[in-house]
């Protein structure tokens, strides 16, 4: 048994897998997971290795920093030279550039094929123009590259983990504050309708359980949550978990009205579209093979819990 284990070791530490975006939430929460299976090499891609954040993560065990841009093809192909598998995730909100994300994303895969990677792991997501006839570029073009990943199962074991809303936005980006202590949740869906939700930090151990078992989720879109809840209930969480502040649902006509005519922000249309979306709740996410590739993943009420000094803290600051 003893000598079995071993041999397992053995066999996953001869395997590097890049990291890509591992300065950042998805990235980062990968890579630690990664770490603390201690049976990869790791290479934590940013595009600044000489960043503080970066500068953190070399202090990891197996853990080696490489430098690369998605935007440079040549920095892309020579970081996956010699790897097993590799995390990608892509964001449209750093450029918010027509199809560049579609473009790095292909040129990827392509690259990785070349250098003869087994397995990559996509943070996907799934069309929303072909749902609602109303392009979500920052979604649309994740559909893209996962569909391009898809069509080289013969090239390369390809994976999409598709990601919910997560929890640090939900306290975060539509957690506005009006006067006071009193804030305004300007998510614009109607109260009964339910959005699926997730903690970012659990995100990495269910990639690496993909990781761990390729020949079972080689070829999978697998949709990924933590909860589950009607915007009525996140509502009343919120209120009862963090007092004394007092938050505020206006309404689903009035916070769609908010981000058509009001508000402005790079992406603000995208966001809105984004919300339609989850309001026609067409959107699927599979809570049971969440838990099963990451049995400790937590609901919203359990992170709310724990994480309630530090956001009154941050709110009130």
């Amino acid at each position: 048994m003893l000598l079995n284990l071993m041999g397992y070791m053995n066999v996953h530490m001869s395997k590097i897998i890049a990291v890509f975006g591992a300065t950042g939430n998805q990235g980062g929460s990968v890579l630690r997971s990664l770490v603390k299976r201690d049976c990869y090499h790791l290479k934590a891609v940013t595009r600044n290795i000489k960043s503080q954040k970066a500068k953190e993560l070399s202090g990891l065990k197996n853990v080696t920093l490489a430098e690369a841009d998605l935007d440079n093809k040549e920095s892309v192909d020579f970081v996956l030279k010699g790897c097993y598998g590799a995390f990608l995730v892509t964001d449209f909100t750093s450029h918010f550039v027509k199809n560049k994300e579609i473009e790095q994303g292909v040129n990827f895969i392509d690259k990785a094929i070349k250098n003869n990677v087994k397995h990559i792991v996509f943070s996907g997501l799934e069309n929303v123009e072909s749902q609602i006839n109303e392009p979500c570029l920052h979604f649309d073009y994740k559909a893209a590259i996962e569909d391009y990943g898809m069509k080289q199962k013969d090239k390369i074991h390809f994976t999409s983990v598709r990601m919910p809303m997560f929890y640090q936005e939900i306290v975060g980006s539509v957690f506005n504050k009006a006067f006071g202590k009193r804030f305004l949740l300007n998510i614009p869906m109607d109260k009964e309708k339910k959005i699926y939700l997730m903690n970012v930090d659990d995100i990495g151990n269910c990639v690496a359980s993909v990781f761990g078992e390729p020949e079972q989720y080689k070829s999978q879109i697998i949709g990924l949550c933590g909860d589950y809840m009607k915007i009525q209930d996140l509502v009343l969480l919120l209120n009862q978990e963090l007092s004394p502040l007092k938050v505020y649902f206006p309404g689903g006509s009035f916070n769609r009205f908010l981000f058509k005519y009001i508000l402005k922000f790079p992406g603000v249309n995208d966001i809105r579209v984004m919300f339609d979306y989850f309001n026609h709740q067409i959107m699927k996410r599979d809570a049971d093979i969440t838990k099963k590739l990451n049995p400790d993943v937590v609901n919203f009420a359990t992170w709310l819990k724990k994480n309630r000094t530090q956001i009154i803290s941050n709110k009130t600051a």
